[in-house]
């Protein structure tokens, strides 16, 4: 069942809406529920305070029923997580709660995560290894996910994909749906692609997906705000399950957002993006 929320209040504009540009739409594709705000919170809210319609769907977004994978990384992370007796439930709540925070709509594809997903019996990534890499031949993701449809696609202002920093492969596999689905546009102008935090805390991780990246791309990088650097904070901090997986605490993760986003040329804040070279 896909979980969806459309016809939100949205956040108020600070600006006089009256001199805004007409409200446009933009869909941000995120691997797991926590990517799009990690990586693009501040933008998004931005986004909706100036009336936008914004939506981030989350592809690996399901639940899962059944007996589960006995692997080291899933009982890693569900002692991580201490999500309880439903820890994909407990997360999609976390990033319903987040999309409030900052005023977007969500959408859940019913796809579970990788380390859930088997083939047979067999779990196509039993370990932490298993994540960064080459996606595995029996994955059935990339296949279901072909009847699957970019929201507003022809429509929308900006499309955002992740560039896939840290090569996840959930990530890779989120991206090159986009990729097809964005080659029957007419204008890839409308195209963004946005480097995965905290994967992108790595030391030439971005340098790195750029160079592996098959088009060409040019920096589209956007200003953030002390309100919209505080808001994509807020909204990260409703990851509760997350927070211990990248940081030790809410102060430290509130440090890291504030010097991986900050913008040494104006002392400001700055998420960065690229779009297809022309």
């Amino acid at each position: 069942m896909w979980r969806m929320r459309a016809d939100l209040n949205r956040a108020k504009a600070e600006d006089d809406l009256s001199t805004a540009p007409a409200r446009e739409t933009h869909v941000f594709i995120s691997p797991h529920f926590d990517d799009g705000i990690f990586s693009c919170g501040g933008l998004a809210r931005q986004l909706t305070a100036a009336g936008h319609a914004v939506t981030i769907m989350t592809i690996m977004g399901g639940l899962y029923h059944g007996e589960l994978p006995d692997t080291p990384i899933l009982g890693d992370l569900h002692r991580r997580w201490s999500a309880g007796e439903s820890p994909l439930r407990s997360r999609q709540i976390e990033d319903e709660n987040a999309s409030n925070s900052i005023g977007v709509d969500f959408m859940h594809v019913p796809l579970p995560d990788c380390v859930y997903r088997l083939a047979g019996d067999l779990a196509l990534y039993p370990s932490e290894e298993s994540l960064f890499g080459e996606i595995h031949p029996a994955d059935y993701a990339p296949r279901l996910l072909k009847g699957i449809q970019i929201p507003e696609l022809d429509t929308a202002a900006r499309v955002y994909l992740p560039l896939g920093v840290g090569r996840h492969v959930d990530h890779q596999i989120a991206r090159e749906w986009g990729l097809t689905q964005a080659r029957d546009i007419p204008d890839r102008s409308a195209l963004r692609f946005y480097a995965e935090f905290p994967y992108s805390n790595a030391d030439r991780a971005t340098e790195m997906a750029l160079k592996e990246f098959g088009l060409p791309l040019a920096p589209a990088d956007v200003t953030l705000s002390e309100n919209d650097i505080r808001a994509k904070i807020k909204a990260i901090a409703c990851y509760t399950s997350q927070i211990s997986t990248f940081w030790p605490s809410l102060d430290a993760m509130e440090a890291n957002v504030r010097r991986a986003f900050a913008d040494p040329d104006t002392g400001g804040f700055v998420e960065r993006f690229w779009k297809v070279a022309p």
